[in-house]
């Protein structure tokens, strides 16, 4: 009996390591892109990275809207493959490019009027000139971040995990010397500062939009795919089913992202220092994050294969196994991230103010690791099951009503930013215990059916 529970044990682990590590590699590749601006733009100097940080704090709240409207295309695409329905799986992109079409053009025209909204945060003036530079930079690439975003979901669904990293890869790789020459500028490229890395974003965005696009449509592992011009007309039902499991996803995911995004703006009356130790902490972070929120997918991948195959007592399994891996992994880089703190703070800048600020909120930061992975893997095992609606309230509750209250509450009245990220510690660490229990019980529930 327990060399059969080890076996099954081994067994999901490797299926989640075969669909996990290339969607690691993928994720890391997004990442280094904002790593790579960030330490471009604060070798440009102070100025440039505070805009930078403000600006990319509030593209991701816009990248997260769509990633999270679209975020349905996968774990139903998975489903249907493990029913064998490709012709239905190939519907569910076809569809999900006209939801990303619509909500692009929304972006696109909150971006552009940046100069309007962008004078109420509280921020020096050649800081908010950088912000609207680099978000008007931005808007010019969300129409194909967004076609992107549904055309990896569909891949991933459909088991293309490989392909999909290579296109991510090559792109964290063009975006390096795309960074540097419009950042510093070269020939008669004038140098940018902090909005070049926008210009540099939007340009990889079209590279990775045209690199899925192709694979779709020449690989034969999409047989039952036929891409076009223009998508088939709107077909409501389908339509209704991605935006009824994708739109709690979206809520769910902005309010995180809003979460940390407001946290920034909050801090923006502190100064720059204050502002570029924070974006520097969230960048370290962010990095050991996606390889859990890659593992998160995967195993929401995995559960809804299981499910597709009618094999629920399975799926309860290989989501305990998901779960508990996160932990193991969240220990690790904690571990690291308190270890090695200062050689990550100084990749980024060599200002002493900063440094000093940015170390210690690593040590938060590596605290936070084990709530917040927690939570993603229990987050990426209730996707699976398409149960997505109860988890988005429960993220909104443990967000902005326990997170951002204590949060404000303790930097204000206590200790200033630390004080912020000790409140972020606490509304992650009820996000991972609620979304735990709602795992325990969608899971029985759906096993007992």
């Amino acid at each position: 009996m327990i060399k059969l529970y080890r076996r099954a044990i081994a067994t999901d682990l490797s299926r989640l390591a075969t669909l996990g590590g290339p969607l690691v590699v993928s994720n890391l590749a997004v990442v280094s892109m904002g790593v790579t601006d960030t330490i471009v733009a604060g070798r440009a100097g102070e100025v440039d990275l505070a805009g930078l940080a403000l600006g990319s704090s509030i593209w991701a709240v816009c990248a997260v809207t769509i990633m999270g409207l679209l975020a349905a295309v996968s774990p139903i695409v998975a489903h249907l493959r493990g029913g064998r329905d490709e012709r239905g799986a190939a519907q569910q992109l076809q569809q999900a490019l006209w939801i990303a079409l619509v909500i692009g053009l929304v972006i696109v025209g909150a971006l552009l009027a940046v100069p309007y909204w962008s004078q109420w945060i509280d921020t020096e003036e050649p800081v908010r000139q950088v912000l609207q530079q680099y978000l008007l930079a931005l808007a010019t690439g969300t129409l194909p971040f967004a076609m992107g975003t549904a055309a990896r979901g569909y891949c991933e669904g459909m088991g293309q995990v490989r392909p999909v990293m290579r296109i991510y890869l090559a792109a964290a790789v063009l975006n390096i010397p795309l960074d540097i020459i419009l950042v510093f500028g070269a020939g008669p490229i004038p140098a940018m500062g902090g909005a070049g890395c926008g210009w540099a974003t939007a340009l990889v965005s079209w590279s990775i939009a045209a690199a899925l696009f192709w694979h779709a449509g020449n690989d034969p592992a999409y047989r039952a795919l036929e891409l076009k011009a223009l998508p088939p007309k709107p077909h409501w039902p389908t339509q209704r089913h991605l935006l009824a499991v994708g739109l709690p996803i979206c809520v769910g995911a902005a309010s995180e992202v809003t979460f940390f995004a407001s946290l920034t703006i909050l801090l923006a009356p502190y100064g720059a220092t204050i502002v570029a130790a924070h974006q520097i902490g969230l960048n370290v972070g962010s990095i050991f994050y996606l390889v859990a929120l890659a593992l998160a997918q995967a195993l929401s991948i995995r559960v809804a294969q299981l499910l597709g195959q009618g094999r629920p007592k399975r799926a309860r399994f290989a989501s305990l196994v998901g779960v508990g891996s996160g932990l193991l992994y969240a220990l690790a880089t904690g571990v690291l991230l308190i270890a090695l703190r200062y050689p990550f703070v100084q990749a980024y800048t060599a200002n002493a103010d900063i440094i000093a600020v940015a170390t210690n909120l690593l040590l938060l930061c590596a605290a936070f690791q084990l709530v917040d992975v927690a939570q993603a893997m229990a987050w990426g095992a209730l996707r699976g099951y398409r149960d997505t609606r109860v988890p988005m309230y429960l993220q909104l509750f443990s967000y902005w009503l326990v997170g951002l209250t204590s949060a404000y509450w303790l930097g204000e009245n206590l200790w200033g930013v630390y004080g912020y990220w000790t409140g972020i510690c606490i509304g992650l660490g009820v996000a991972s215990i609620l979304l735990g229990m709602r795992l325990w019980r969608t899971s029985r529930k759906t096993l007992s059916a």
